[in-house]
């Protein structure tokens, strides 16, 4: 579900600590002896190994951290931020960090090295606080309610000097993970840092852009230079940029190493986005090469893999590549739940909250949000009767604590529980009895917007708000996104490749199980189906199992007419994208409710075309989820300017052709002129009605 940062950020003033359940209730100082307790997840050695990990910093206490879901005693640990000697008291909640060290007979694991290096940093040139977005040195920043801010707020950033780290999801796209924002004004030239793909480079004159920046490296001495610095390679740049921006002046060209040192490694452990997708055998996460040919997969499969896909990845290393042995999907449910602790279970890592039992582990952060806030908050701090803001994922035996806020006793009363689900109906029986991004629903008593419980049925993606009663979220208010009428409340169609392949009765197609046990087929026969062969089963749903009256085979051969639907999986570009594992190519398509620029991960399509060669060749791509025009504002600094009906402020192209200009006229918009810009987003374009000189 989506959730607006603005109501959350933090000031650096607030205490943070997000202190796994293991080390506070062991009450430890370090996680260096024996008696160290993992989380599920963490490591069984059986003999002294070599590990490896890169990921978030999710928990900290004297002498340890936590990195995807492992304590690691770091108490004899080198330490370095950005490639300086540090302590371990430098070391933040949200920093990504690459862990060195080894695994003890014990079980216990115990760090050599912990080395923290920005992924950007610079002055903020663009805000867009509707996406929870900001953008600085050409690269657009996302954050989410897990990011940690230290020092200032997204909505208050615009033209302050930022530290931001995080996971790299393409080459200008960034999530943050930790953001340190500056209380002192930029000087007049800043330093800064960035890493990004070297495009246009031009070796005479000694320019080269990362994004849409562009770098000057005319000071530096030729021995400078790495070698093989081209177009195309991937680069951490340090220099200086006038604080009203223009070109960086590069101090320091390095090439981007993987994060994990050395060539070899029995157990690695990687969190991050895929990027570089060239097939199982090569992509990367967090720019480390990664071998998934013989990775089982959880929560997706092997067609989900894409640019732009969330993993957690393990495996070991082997000559520089992880050779996977599993790859984790992160892209479970999640609720947000708002009220008074009614339990606390230390031993058991459980609490409950409006009747609900929620679990913490390893990765559960903690905030103390009261006007005392305890540095050193965790679950045996947790007191019945504590207000409590909690989000958390649905788990295999219930829910699992992603974040625990603690809130000040005065904060308004929370009443019940508030629960908020967004998905799409996986499972239908009654209006009083179905299934969104796997909790159960009753929704009889609900209010409805933008539908009636009648427009109700699996495949219809709603959005529901409610309080928990036993298990099962009793809706106050369903806001309905209506399925095209001609598909019919009572039948239901899905399409894409089968997995989990049981037997005719027991499937999976993009994610809902299937039984075609008394199906008619067109273009084979059942004894066709296997994972991998993509179809189209039509039927009823029933106990959630969809009773297909019809399943269609997508041909093998060229020139087959196939329909996909379903949300972007993974994005390269036009020509190279999936949708319910489908590989595509949309350069040739008509769009409607949409652009080609509209396309991105996690956008709901409807493809249609011919599978050639095991590609959709599109000729139709119509975006389902196109929303009603919402009035929204951004501030910054233009770039990419064009005209004055195609431009870009923090991150947004923009329309201002038909706007209202304040402090000036449309023949003052340049690159570099800072502007504010109100206006309604259709698509991913800002109508804009008035735009204001700053």
């Amino acid at each position: 579900m989506t959730s607006s940062l603005a109501s959350l950020a933090r000031a650096a003033a607030r205490a943070v600590s997000y202190v796994t359940l293991a080390l506070a209730a062991a009450g430890l100082a370090g996680c260096g002896g024996g008696g160290t307790q993992f989380a599920s997840g963490g490591i069984v050695g059986t003999g002294d190994a070599r590990v490896l990990s890169s990921g978030i910093i999710t928990a900290t206490a004297p002498g340890a951290i936590v990195v995807n879901g492992q304590t690691v005693s770091i108490a004899g640990a080198t330490v370095s931020i950005n490639g300086v000697a540090a302590s371990a008291a430098d070391l933040r909640i949200g920093m990504v960090v690459a862990v060195d060290g080894r695994v003890n007979p014990d079980g216990s694991a115990v760090a050599t090295s912990v080395a923290y290096r920005a992924e950007v940093a610079g002055v903020v040139d663009g805000v867009d606080v509707a996406a929870s977005a900001f953008t600085l040195l050409g690269q657009r920043v996302r954050t989410d309610r897990l990011t940690v801010f230290e020092g200032g707020t997204l909505a208050s950033m615009l033209g302050q000097r930022v530290e931001v780290s995080g996971l790299r999801a393409g080459p200008t796209d960034v999530f943050a993970t930790w953001i340190q924002v500056s209380a002192e004004p930029p000087p007049a030239v800043v330093p800064i840092e960035v890493v990004g793909t070297v495009a246009a480079l031009d070796a005479t004159v000694k320019r080269f852009s990362v994004g849409s920046q562009l770098v000057d490296y005319a000071s530096l001495a030729a021995t400078a230079v790495p070698a093989g610095f081209a177009n195309g390679s991937k680069v951490r740049v340090s220099g200086t940029v006038p604080v009203a921006g223009g070109i960086v002046t590069a101090t320091a060209i390095a090439l981007v190493a993987p994060p994990l040192p050395g060539q070899n490694a029995q157990r690695v452990e990687l969190d991050g986005f895929v990027t570089d997708f060239a097939g199982l055998a090569s992509f990367r996460v967090n720019d480390q090469p990664v071998d998934a040919r013989s990775a089982t997969f959880e929560n997706g499969s092997a067609a989900s893999l894409g640019n732009g896909a969330r993993v957690e990845v393990e495996g070991r290393l082997d000559n520089g590549v992880v050779i996977a042995s599993k790859v984790e999907f992160e892209h479970a449910a999640t609720v947000d739940l708002d009220g008074n602790v009614q339990s606390v279970n230390v031993p058991g890592a459980t609490f409950v909250v409006g009747g609900e039992t929620i679990a913490v582990v390893a990765t559960t952060q903690f905030e103390d949000r009261t006007a005392s806030p305890d540095p050193s908050f965790a679950l045996a701090k947790l007191a019945v009767g504590d207000r409590v803001a909690v989000k958390a994922r649905a788990g295999p035996t219930g829910w699992i604590a992603l974040r625990v806020e603690r809130l000040a006793l005065d904060a308004p009363p929370p009443g019940n529980a508030t629960v908020k689900v967004e998905g799409v109906i996986s499972a239908f029986a009654s209006v009083a009895d179905f299934t969104v991004a796997g909790q159960r629903v009753n929704a009889s008593g609900a209010s409805f917007e933008n539908g009636r419980a009648a427009d109700l049925a699996v495949g219809v993606r709603v959005e529901i708000e409610g309080s928990l009663s036993g298990g099962v979220l009793v809706a106050a208010k369903v806001d309905v996104s209506v399925p095209d009428p001609s598909e019919g409340a009572q039948s239901v169609k899905v399409s894409g490749p089968i997995g989990a392949f049981v037997s005719k009765a027991s499937f999976l197609v993009a994610g809902q199980p299937v039984d075609a046990s008394f199906a008619t087929f067109e273009n084979g026969t059942a004894s066709d189906l296997a994972n991998g062969r993509t179809v189209e089963a039509t039927g009823t749903v029933s106990g959630g199992v969809l009773r297909a009256t019809r399943v269609t085979f997508a041909s093998l051969g060229g020139g087959t007419q196939l329909q996909v639907e379903g949300p972007i999986e993974s994005f390269a570009s036009p020509a190279s994208f999936r949708v319910s594992g489908q590989l595509i190519n949309a350069t040739g398509a008509k769009y409607k409710n949409g652009t080609v620029a509209d396309l991105a991960v996690g956008r709901e399509v409807e493809v249609k075309g011919a599978l050639t060669g095991g590609v959709l060749m599109a000729t139709h791509v119509e975006f389902k989820d196109a929303p009603e025009a919402e009035e929204i504002e951004v501030k910054g600094t233009v770039s990419s300017f064009v005209s004055v009906s195609n431009f870009v402020v923090a991150g947004r192209k923009v329309d201002a052709s038909s706007a209202e200009f304040d402090d000036g006229d449309a023949s003052g918009l340049a690159n570099g002129t800072s502007v504010e810009v109100k206006g309604m987003l259709v698509g991913t374009t800002l109508k804009a009605t008035k735009v204001k000189f700053r």
